[in-house]
């Protein structure tokens, strides 16, 4: 069946200049808790190398002054290999430990973020709270040679109202979110009133509080036990976590956090459990695959990136496709497509199904390609396609990667012809 010319088949064209696939990579991030020593965080070379496994590149933790000595070496440690640290601020630390952290996570330390979720404290005054601090901690920072040079990020907010509350509280560098999508596929178009809960709706709360300010996301993610009300099972969350990156990535969102690297012990209060991507025995589920497989394959270190343009056109039943161009240092475009629709219904705990269909996609010229696809245990599944200038391919809501090498052929060597 050839898509392209089929009548009345939606269809949308190039050309589309590619962003960095290395930068979309590097916005990924994840938060771990090292200094929870009654959690499975306290077996550091475990969690060292599931870190190194999945090739993330970014933590997120609190900024704690303790006198536990390895709670500074094991961010240290992460930070020369390459895993840097954004660390959570309080209202109540001091201009002198706030000067010293970076000194103190040498190896690790690259940001500042201020207090997590301080509207839900039992502060009956936590905007004044909230404002003298974040007045205090860009003071301290910015005024300071030996720290200026580090972001400060916003502080996350658990009410959609506390943002109109702190409107025009701006002195940070990046607005920060923490937008769960409570179970439903990270696309979603909310779940209430005026898009309640979407991508959207999260972005127009932190625009309204601080317009223009970029915006970063330092918690988000998927409770994988389906007892919980927002929990969805594990093969739906290995879907749903590399998507989550994309769509946060293509609406702008510099970083994205996901909560979290392993689960906490059953004991801990229902809500926080069971968003890791390790369970508590370090045993992997499919979304600790699945976006390991995503990060491996895209990963471009080194300079910075200006994307060529590609000319190709999609054509077929677009709706609800979504896609992403991306190309590495070596000039190979890596076009990432998924369908954005729901595979789980939250609210009724029953599986909801995506039937995979055919997209036509057509180069301008004559390339080489390469399909790759995400199955359930979150692995790739290659498939060389042939050379030419029009492929047919399914995809799914599980991430599709369509490798594209328009790249001309290397010339034939001459060499004399004897006499």
């Amino acid at each position: 069946m050839n898509l392209v010319f089929l009548a009345g088949m939606a269809r949308a064209a190039g050309p589309e200049r590619a962003q960095s696939a290395d930068a979309f990579v590097d916005s990924v991030g994840i938060n771990v808790h090292l200094h929870s020593g009654d959690t499975a965080y306290s077996d550091f070379p475990r969690v060292q190398r599931a870190l190194q496994d999945l090739a993330v590149r970014h933590v997120r933790d609190g900024l704690i002054d303790t006198s536990w000595k390895q709670y500074y070496d094991r961010h240290n440690r992460l930070g020369r290999a390459g895993i840097k640290g954004t660390f959570i601020t309080s209202v109540n630390q001091s201009a002198s430990l706030l000067l010293d952290y970076p000194r103190r996570m040498r190896d690790s330390f690259e940001a500042y973020e201020a207090p997590n979720e301080y509207d839900q404290s039992q502060d009956q005054d936590w905007i004044a709270t909230l404002d003298a601090f974040l007045v205090r901690l860009n003071h301290t920072v910015k005024t300071e040679p030996a720290t200026s040079r580090f972001p400060v990020l916003g502080p996350s907010l658990a009410g959609s109202e506390s943002f109109a509350k702190l409107h025009g509280v701006c002195l940070f560098d990046y607005a920060n979110l923490h937008n769960y999508f409570a179970g439903r596929n990270p696309g979603t178009l909310g779940w209430g009133a005026d898009g309640y809960g979407s991508l959207f709706w999260n972005l127009s709360n932190a625009s309204a509080a601080c317009p223009g300010k970029p915006v970063v996301t330092t918690e988000t993610g998927y409770q994988t036990d389906v007892a919980a009300a927002q929990g969805i099972p594990e093969e739906v969350a290995a879907k749903y976590v590399p998507r989550v990156f994309l769509e946060q990535w293509l609406r702008g969102i510099r970083r994205t956090y996901l909560y979290e690297l392993i689960d906490l012990p059953s004991g801990r209060p229902a809500p926080d459990s069971s968003f890791g991507l390790l369970r508590e025995d370090f045993s992997a589920k499919p979304a600790y695959f699945a976006l390991r497989s995503l990060l491996h394959l895209l990963a471009d270190p080194g300079p910075a990136l200006a994307g060529q343009v590609l000319d190709f056109e999609l054509a077929g039943d677009l709706s609800d496709l979504h896609h992403l161009l991306l190309q590495k240092r070596n000039g190979i475009f890596y076009l990432v497509l998924w369908l954005e629709k729901p595979a789980y219904d939250v609210a009724n705990k029953k599986a909801t199904l995506v039937p995979a269909r055919w997209i036509a996609v057509q180069n301008a010229g004559v390339v080489r390609t390469t399909q790759w696809s995400l199955d359930r245990a979150g692995d790739w599944q290659a498939a060389a396609l042939e050379t030419g200038a029009h492929h047919e391919v399914e995809v799914s809501d599980g991430v599709t990667i369509i490798e594209i090498d328009n790249r001309l052929p290397a010339p034939l060597a001459r060499y004399p012809v004897p006499h």
